[in-house]
């Protein structure tokens, strides 16, 4: 939304707020279209990007596609305790793309960019979080990756993943969609 034509965090608590971690994979290209997408299915979508993220696709275009100011770095405004604290706005944390790098973060808990800040208090809030990684499937099967990746799916973290050509790939829009309208409605009331 613009006031005073400068993007601002907005709620439309008529809408599912969604909050999208882009981390640095390629697979970061696709998130145009699947914040446009959630968009067209009635969700309020949010964006937070690590600096590795912003090599691979513009701060502009998440804008644009998000119609909301993207968090870029953590300030006093303490935008991760805003969408994903205890009373948070946030109904989910979709982590899409998520590098095998952000994976293990999360899993060790280190917080070092503002899209592990934001799953950090995501965790200790008990938020829905959804991890889409996209990697080689060489990153994806090192043991260390891979009992990360147990970790947290055993913390209740649902992963989506699509196995092809060697890779982690980006699952199609459509299946991502799905999961999420699935996911929030389990949300408990």
């Amino acid at each position: 939304m613009r006031i005073n034509n400068e993007i601002v965090y907005y709620m439309d608590v008529k809408k599912p707020v969604i909050v999208i971690g882009v981390c640095g994979s390629v697979a970061a290209v696709e998130d145009v279209k699947l914040i446009r997408e959630l968009k067209r299915q009635n969700f309020d979508v949010n964006v937070v990007m690590s600096e590795n993220a912003k090599n691979i696709v513009g701060k502009d275009a998440m804008e644009w596609a998000s119609e909301h100011k993207v968090v870029d770095k953590i300030s006093g405004s303490v935008e991760h305790v805003y969408f994903c604290g205890v009373n948070g706005i946030a109904d989910m944390f979709l982590i899409c793309p998520c590098t095998a790098n952000t994976i293990s973060k999360i899993a060790c808990g280190i917080d070092d960019t503002p899209v592990t800040t934001f799953a950090t208090t995501a965790l200790g809030s008990k938020k829905k979080i959804v991890i889409v990684p996209a990697m080689h499937i060489c990153m994806y099967n090192n043991p260390f990756v891979a009992e990360n990746v147990e970790k947290l799916k055993k913390q209740g973290i649902k992963f989506i993943e699509k196995f092809e050509e060697n890779k982690v790939k980006f699952p199609d829009i459509d299946e991502i969609v799905r999961v999420v309208k699935e996911e929030i409605s389990k949300k408990e009331i």
